[in-house]
């Protein structure tokens, strides 16, 4: 597969790969990417090795008379540099075996289409810089977005309608006006070694957590100044916004503990000490849900006294948690499971299986889904939460890192 220029043809990152009509159903598949020099482009050229029609559960080999195809681009194409554009091929695969004996490939190529802020998932690629866009109501990416300086963690402002993407080795925060996908602002964050994740309570305010300079970090995303900077446990991994209480909630590895920090100031109000390793943080109906990575557990603990309520076993390495009604998801990522928490029983009812490493994940209300990042797939897994089972996969042929919904 190649991008065909006025005076260049640049070949796309792909291996011969099969394409099952019957595998799409409907869907999508990842097929190619690459890095493209700026310009104008014309045509998508492809090269159709073989095809095939099983027939009665025979397969059939037919012939491919131009196995060289070039499809024109959508309107006028063109890259600029630091761009990052999606392009979708349609098949029709009736029309392709209207001959029983030979391929004649239907396919057009067309545009991305950027949907309402409604029914949308962003999901962070930092190893190619870039954002892509997910329709919650079809689980089809329909966009992208680039981000340079590897982009992890993000936030989102409703009533600003902006996103806020952290882009770790840069040290810079990216606003981007999310109705256009454009790029508006860029907030570089001083004072930090390496800045690890990232939350916002309002818009007003940015929290920048700073692993590996035991730090945390407040930003005003307005000014976009640094506000103040305080010293944190060893090694802060997680860090949590609870708007029913005002407060931050920070992970700390090494220290075995959960600080609930003052917003404004930054002031330790509380600290909660918890099991080995704790990482990602829940907290509803006042007990603060703790997965304690290297012990395989998730504690539960009354956020108002900061006692333990009850320790449960859940897979191996337990990394992140997330909610939807009655239910906690918890992602394992050493097992390739999801664990699925009852709140009230305070008991894990059942395990999902999903791909390798998950990692992140988000809930879209509307559609009744939980979204996973499988870090060792390149994927995200759809799962039904009536069904508690993986429908569906997201194709992204490269490693999700943070998911956000806007729902």
């Amino acid at each position: 597969m190649a991008l065909v220029g006025e005076n260049t043809v640049i070949p796309l990152d792909m291996q011969a790969t099969p394409f099952g009509a019957g595998e799409i159903m409907g869907g999508q598949r990842f097929v190619a990417r690459g890095p493209v020099a700026p310009g104008r482009y014309r045509a998508l050229r492809l090269t159709i090795n073989k095809a095939a029609v099983v027939r009665q559960s025979e397969k059939l080999f037919l012939a491919v008379p131009e196995p060289v195809v070039e499809l024109p681009l959508p309107g006028d194409f063109r890259l600029e540099a630091g761009m990052s554009r999606s392009l979708f091929l349609a098949w029709d695969e009736e029309a392709s075996l209207r001959n029983s004996a030979f391929f004649i490939p239907s396919l057009a190529v067309l545009a991305e289409q950027f949907p309402l802020l409604a029914d949308l998932a962003y999901v962070s690629c930092p190893e190619i810089d870039t954002v892509y866009l997910v329709r919650t109501d079809n689980n089809r990416v329909c966009g992208s977005l680039a981000i340079s300086g590897t982009p992890t963690y993000m936030a989102y402002d409703a009533d600003r309608k902006r996103l806020y993407v952290l882009a770790t080795k840069d040290a810079t925060i990216f606003v981007v006006e999310a109705a256009t996908s454009r790029i508006i602002d860029r907030i570089k964050i001083p004072m930090s070694v390496n800045p690890s994740y990232f939350v916002t309570n309002n818009g007003k305010w940015g929290y920048v957590l700073d692993q590996d300079g035991d730090s945390l970090l407040k930003i005003d995303l307005v000014q976009g100044t640094l506000d103040r900077r305080v010293r944190l446990g060893d090694k802060p991994r997680f860090m949590l916004w609870v708007p029913d209480r005002e407060q931050l909630a920070i992970s700390s590895g090494l220290s075995q503990a959960v600080y609930l920090l003052d917003p404004e100031t930054l002031a330790t109000r509380s600290t909660v000490l918890t099991g080995n390793g704790p990482d990602g943080l829940l907290v509803t109906d006042n007990y603060l849900f703790v997965a304690e990575s290297a012990s395989n557990t998730v504690g539960i603990y009354d956020v108002r006294s900061g006692q333990i309520s009850k320790r449960l076993n859940v897979g191996f390495k337990p990394r992140r948690l997330v909610q939807n009604d009655n239910r906690i998801y918890i992602s394992n990522s050493l097992d390739s499971t999801i664990s699925l928490l009852a709140i009230r029983q305070q008991t894990v009812v059942r395990d999902i299986r999903v791909g390798g490493m998950p990692l992140e994940m988000a809930v879209s209300t509307r559609h009744k889904w939980v979204y996973v990042a499988e870090q060792a797939t390149g994927r995200l897994a759809v799962v039904d939460q009536t069904a508690s089972r993986v429908v569906q996969h997201v194709e992204l042929g490269t490693k999700p890192q943070h998911l956000l919904v806007v729902q």
